[in-house]
């Protein structure tokens, strides 16, 4: 079974939109996350909990660092 990858999305008064892998925003409280996190984090579910997925998180930003670096590049 694939774990459920979640993306913070944004913070905003105490509330954390974290966008699932079907893309659907999901509201929680930011107190729920790991201390310090911050917008394109990636995280995994489990046991009613989020951890911060570093590989997840690396593998998500090289993803748009390659596509603005299309874009950027694109004459």
């Amino acid at each position: 079974m694939e774990k459920e990858i979640y993306k913070l999305d944004r913070i905003e008064e105490g509330i954390a939109a974290v966008e699932n892998s079907d893309r659907a925003i999901l509201y929680v409280s930011a107190s729920r996350l790991p201390e310090n996190s911050k917008s394109g984090d990636c995280f995994t579910f489990e046991k009613g909990r989020f951890y911060f997925d570093p590989e997840e998180t690396e593998k998500q930003r090289g993803k748009i660092k390659v596509l603005l670096d299309e874009i950027i590049n694109k004459k």
